[in-house]
């Protein structure tokens, strides 16, 4: 279960709003902002199979989550 709805949730409660669109671009700095936003959806949705660890680096350090709660494994 990958939480990246709840961090950015999260994020926004602790007086940091994270949009979905500056994310992408930071997880996929070489791709076009269309497919950013299909990516994005994808990965909001649940529909990418794999999760590459430069982009858990990238969503914990933009919503200041840990890697243990984008998995599940922590309420921090």
């Amino acid at each position: 279960m990958f939480r990246i709805n709840e961090a950015i949730l999260k994020s926004g409660l602790n007086g940091k709003k994270v949009f979905k669109k500056d994310l992408a671009a930071k997880i996929w700095p070489d791709s076009t902002e269309a497919a950013q936003q299909v990516n994005m959806t994808a990965l909001c949705r649940g529909k990418k199979l794999k999760v590459a660890p430069e982009w858990v680096v990238a969503i914990c350090q933009e919503c200041g989550c840990s890697a243990d709660f984008l998995f599940g494994l922590s309420e921090e």
